[in-house]
């Protein structure tokens, strides 16, 4: 490359000296001749020499690409080998930690898949399982694949279907994105069907009509006709199913139902019992005690034997107040008696009427218990499955608020009886302590 840059400098210097000369040797035509001709030969020197110098250029650019290329090669295999002895050298927790955040997508791709699957009603038996669990790879993307290609171009086909009378008949199956229709010629039947599970398929009962299923038959033969579907897509029909019975509704509440719904049985029948006693209770004549002070004015054979006849009339708690005040004389000891019978009497009409009122406060208690139980169930799930699934957690959600419910069916009755019988209690102890005091002033001697 220096001898290159050497000639042409001397060929730049030979041009110069030419320029600077040519108009004292223009009156030579020889010089004129020699002058043309070394420059002719100067040009040529520099094309030969610019076609080396483009050559040789090539050449090394070709050689640098190459050393470049080597050293990229290079540079990717010592970070791959970086990498080796990172993780040779990484420590127990953070070696942990990324296990850790595998297994949580590994679980969070199956819980995608199962999903995805449930939603297609598509038999995860076809699909690779380890530890009973399906495996996300190229074999199941390729069911999903052929899965969402069938739906893309719909057709009929032959499926085994149990039919309105409970019977399985072959049908003719049509699936329309989310929207699941059979139709029987031979039977002229028709309409909606669900999962019962994977390998089963049941025809809903008197959903479609007579026109619809017309429809369905002009779909079948002709490839035109009206589809009639269920906006809610299946889950009006899941609804009502689910409602069930008493007996379903409380098995949902977990073991937490049990003691509520004793504590609800025991409140009843006490409530019961009570009602049944306070009715039977004799009624109370709050005048009772002025008729006895009217008597005693008149003559005294006449008024003892009126006296007696009242006394006789009357019965339950205000005949032995009578008795009592007859048979002592007006004095503390009168009083004191009329007293301790009035403490016993109301004891005994205001006994369990406590175990109502204990049941109606324990009843939301145990509600609350059995729904905060349930929820930290939800949460478990959650953490293990993740909160993709909808319904998943609001069906968590929804089976732990059933104990709070129960406990406030049974609270609110127990409450209600408790406030209704204790006003009957306290109103019929209220008449007789007032006739006790108003027959602790009469001397019946």
């Amino acid at each position: 490359m220096p001898n290159i840059f050497i000639s042409i400098h001397k060929i730049y210097i030979t041009l110069f000296m030419v320029t600077l000369f040519s108009h004292q040797c223009f009156a030579n035509d020889d010089a004129v001749s020699k002058l043309l001709q070394r420059i002719e030969n100067s040009k040529q020197s520099l094309n030969t020499i610019q076609n080396r110098i483009n050559r040789q250029s090539t050449s090394l650019n070709s050689q640098l690409s190459k050393q470049l290329n080597d050293i990229e090669s290079l540079r990717t295999n010592a970070a791959g080998l970086q990498r080796l002895a990172d993780e040779q050298l990484i420590s127990f927790e953070a070696l942990k930690t990324r296990v850790d955040l595998w297994s949580a997508q590994s679980n969070y791709q199956k819980q995608l898949l199962s999903s995805y699957l449930e939603s297609a009603t598509i038999d995860t038996n076809r699909l690779s399982k380890v530890d009973g669990e399906p495996v996300v790879n190229i074999h199941a993307m390729d069911i999903i694949i052929n899965d969402i290609t069938q739906k893309l171009t719909p057709s009929w086909q032959l499926k085994e279907i149990v039919n309105e009378q409970g019977r399985i008949e072959n049908m003719n199956f049509l699936n329309i994105g989310p929207i699941d229709v059979a139709f029987s010629q031979a039977s002229n039947i028709g309409g909606p069907v669900t999962f019962e599970n994977s390998n089963q398929v049941k025809l809903l009962n008197g959903v479609f009509g007579n026109n619809e299923i017309k429809q369905l038959d002009n779909l079948k033969d002709n490839q035109t006709g009206l589809l009639t579907f269920d906006p809610t897509l299946g889950n009006a029909y899941k609804i009502m199913n689910q409602g069930g019975g008493i007996i379903d509704h409380l098995q949902k509440g977990g073991v937490w139902a049990v003691p509520i719904i004793f504590f609800g049985i025991f409140s009843l029948i006490v409530s019961i019992i009570k009602a049944f006693q306070l009715m039977r209770l004799p009624k109370i004549d709050i005048h009772i005690a002025d008729k006895l002070k009217e008597l005693l004015h008149g003559d005294e054979i006449a008024t003892q034997s009126q006296v007696n006849l009242v006394s006789t009339s009357t019965k339950g708690a205000q005949k032995n107040l009578i008795d009592i005040a007859m048979k002592t004389q007006i004095s503390q000891e009168r009083d004191d008696l009329l007293v301790a019978y009035l403490i016993e009497y109301k004891h005994k009409i205001e006994r369990f009427l406590g175990a109502i009122a204990t049941s109606a406060a324990i009843a939301p208690l145990l509600g609350l218990l059995g729904t905060v139980s349930g929820m930290i169930s939800t949460f478990m799930m959650m953490k293990t499955f993740g909160t993709s699934d909808a319904s998943t957690v609001s069906g968590g959600i929804s089976e732990a608020l059933i104990t709070t419910e129960l406990g406030l069916i049974v609270a609110i009755p127990s409450l209600i009886m408790s406030a209704l019988l204790s006003c009957k209690t306290k109103s019929y102890s209220a008449k007789l302590e007032a006739n006790a005091i108003k027959l602790s002033k009469i001397n019946f001697s």
